[in-house]
């Protein structure tokens, strides 16, 4: 039963005055809506990021609890300007606001509106406003819990400004919707102003690299109850009044070396911690990691799925897994079992309420193909424990406090001995134990097990990847370079040269791809344990290539098959950190026979570099014995996660290993 409290929150916290104080450097943002200024106007680019096709101007976000015929409400007031600086930032005119509305009618819901938008142009010396009618508003149903609202805004085009406000209204008093400071454009900015009455305790977590300037004070706050005789009461608490101001943010634009940007947006989420009414006995929300634990293993769609039935426990007499006894091979011969019963539907999940559906249909999220694989491994007395978590690409769980809305999946944890593990997930396709896919490989997991004291585990380099190769090749005195080359994928190589291989036409295709990506031609060309589950691909193939002759010289690369041929860093300078996926090892043997009647004329020096903190290490020998060269070349690189400010490191670290991969060897004719 929700609680006949309420608040009204005070909101003109001086905003005009503060305007006047605003020095964005390059222009100050008129606060007025409706009334965009000529500055705003006439701007044409934005200095600090010229490359920024539109830039907010400022965006106010107000909240403030209302006591609605004795039922709390949350009323969101926002209100967005932006100017467009390029023709491809129209698009920002093209507004989505999601919004709670279920399918079932439920009590609980949100809804939208006074929404008002406009566009604003300069012609002819006059400023003209194109203001948005109401039939280019357009609901739509995104799933069975949201529905969306659509509009696109007119006349938005290079150079004219545009804003738009609208009002939520949300049933959801408990959940109070984070505010996103920074955004995809650069923001000049930002403001958001709560007022938390006394009853609500709400944990706060200001997260970004960009700082935040936060206010925090007490305010008093007056708000009335009906009771059914038509009487009201006046009722008076404290409020937490909280203001929070960006201002200059830099757009965050997502690249190749994130995995979720927004875990460096910064903005501010709540979370409620508990409940503190007068006259009641005070209700906790928060909950500590064993207590969601508990939750979890009460849950009919996750702990009741823990003790469910092998559905396949007469079948599974067919594996002979009392014959097999090393306890690898029989998770092994189980999982590759399972896995021509159920495949993924690339959906991950954390519940497995529709596991009985991915048993009949054969397809199912990671959770259900999880949840029938415990189910076996258990039949097998094999333990095994779930291993919840929260995937990169959705972003880190929170430090500062447990939640359960931020799990989103799950692995197994199978026990190979009585103190080690394996890992393993239904939607590994390519890979073998202890080979997740990288989404999968988190720094902080948590493993559900009663009987162990720590229950955080550190998956992010889990297992072992790694190439291993042999090159043996002849020049010719014409410059004809043939060989053979031997080379071991391990761990995420052996996973991403499948996924390669399967997403090739043919056999044929990624022999032609090769050919091309090594500038050789193949002879011969064959593969092992290419669709096997293990942890390793072999690929053995003879080749061709052409070294470059110039009367007497021969000019070559003598490693022939290269790890890198250029820095993948391009930009001179880096906001976010630069995470790469897994720890990468390299291992190259290359022996050359030089032609009969030629000397080594140049030749590359020896490298040892590593990185300032040693993570990163690559080395490079070569030395002759007679008319043999022999080049040993290693990469190793351990650490996942950089700084930005150790970009520039990182990134004449990789400048100068891909330097010396493209180094030449002359050889002179005597």
């Amino acid at each position: 039963m929700r609680t006949l409290l309420a608040i009204i929150l005070l909101l003109s916290l001086g905003w005009q005055g503060h305007a006047q104080q605003t020095d964005t450097g390059t222009i100050t943002p008129s606060l007025k809506y409706g009334k965009p200024s000529d500055e705003e106007l006439q701007m044409t680019v934005y200095a600090a990021d010229t490359s920024a096709t539109a830039i907010v101007l400022y965006s106010k976000s107000r909240a403030r609890y209302e006591l609605i015929r004795n039922e709390f409400q949350l009323m969101y007031n926002y209100e967005v300007k932006i100017k467009v600086l390029k023709s491809e930032g129209a698009s920002y005119a093209n507004i989505e606001i999601p919004y709670y509305s279920t399918e079932r009618n439920s009590p609980l819901k949100e809804t939208i509106n006074q929404i008002d938008a406009s566009a604003y142009n300069l012609e002819g010396g006059k400023v003209v406003r194109t203001k948005m009618k109401r039939d280019l508003i357009f609901k739509e149903r995104l799933n069975k819990n949201y529905e969306q609202i659509k509009f696109s805004i007119p006349a938005v085009r290079e150079g004219t400004v545009f804003e738009y406000q609208y009002q939520l209204i949300s049933d959801l008093y408990y959940s109070i919707n984070p505010w996103e400071a920074q955004k995809n454009i650069p923001v000049l900015l930002t403001q958001c102003d709560i007022v938390i009455p006394e009853y609500f305790q709400f944990n706060l977590e200001m997260r970004g690299i960009h700082q935040l300037n936060p206010e925090d004070k007490s305010c008093n706050q007056t708000f009335h109850i009906q009771y059914q005789n038509g009487e009201t009461e006046m009722i008076n608490c404290v409020g937490r009044q909280l203001q929070f101001t960006g201002k200059e943010l830099p757009a965050l634009r997502a690249d190749n070396y994130v995995w979720c940007a927004d875990d460096y947006r910064s903005g501010v989420n709540f979370e409620l911690r508990g409940l503190n009414f007068p006259g009641s006995v005070y209700k906790s929300f928060a909950h500590t990691w064993t207590e969601i634990d508990k939750i979890l293993l009460e849950d009919e769609e996750f702990g009741s799925l823990l003790k469910m039935r092998n559905p396949y426990r007469e079948e599974m007499a067919s594996l002979s897994l009392d014959k097999l006894a090393d306890r690898q091979e029989k998770i092994t011969a189980i999982y590759t079992f399972l896995k021509k019963k159920i495949s993924w539907n690339s959906q991950y999940k954390l519940y497995g309420g529709e596991v009985k559906k991915a048993i009949k249909n054969g397809t199912g999220s990671n959770a259900d193909i999880n949840f029938v694989l415990m189910s076996m491994l258990q039949d097998a007395q094999i333990p095994c424990y779930p291993v919840v978590m929260s995937r990169k690409n959705v972003g880190i769980l929170p430090l500062t406090y447990p939640s359960i809305q931020k799990l989103n999946t799950f692995i197994v944890g199978i026990a190979d001995t009585d103190s080690t593990f394996v890992f393993l997930d239904g939607s590994v396709t390519n890979g073998y134990l202890n080979t997740l896919p990288p989404v999968l490989m988190v720094n902080r997991a948590r493993l559900i097990n009663n009987n162990r004291e720590d229950n955080w585990v550190d998956l992010s380099k889990l297992g072992k990847h790694q190439i291993r190769s042999i090159v043996k090749a002849r020049i010719d005195t014409d410059g004809k370079i043939a060989g053979s080359r031997q080379a071991g994928y391990t761990g995420q190589y052996a996973a991403e040269f499948r996924q390669r291989y399967q997403a090739a036409k043919d056999s044929a295709d990624f022999i032609q791809k090769l050919e091309t990506e090594e500038n050789i031609k193949v002879t011969k060309y064959q593969t092992t344990e290419l669709n096997s589950f293990s942890a390793r691909v072999m690929e053995t193939l003879e080749f061709e290539k052409k070294a470059t002759v110039n009367n007497n010289l021969i000019y070559l690369n003598p490693m022939v098959f290269l790890h890198v041929s250029k820095c993948p860093f391009t930009q001179s300078e880096r906001q976010l950190p630069l995470e790469t996926p897994y720890p990468e090892q390299l291992i190259q043997v290359t022996q050359l026979t030089i032609p009969e009647g030629y000397a080594l004329d140049e030749i590359p020096q020896s490298l040892n570099a590593q990185t300032e903190d040693k993570e990163g290490v690559c080395r490079y020998t070569i030395k002759q014995e007679g008319n043999q060269l022999f080049i040993t070349y290693s990469f190793n690189y351990n650490k996942l996660i950089h700084l930005a400010e150790e970009y520039k490191g990182v990134k004449a670290f990789w400048e100068l290993v891909a330097e010396k991969n493209n180094e030449i060897l002359v050889l002179k004719k005597i």
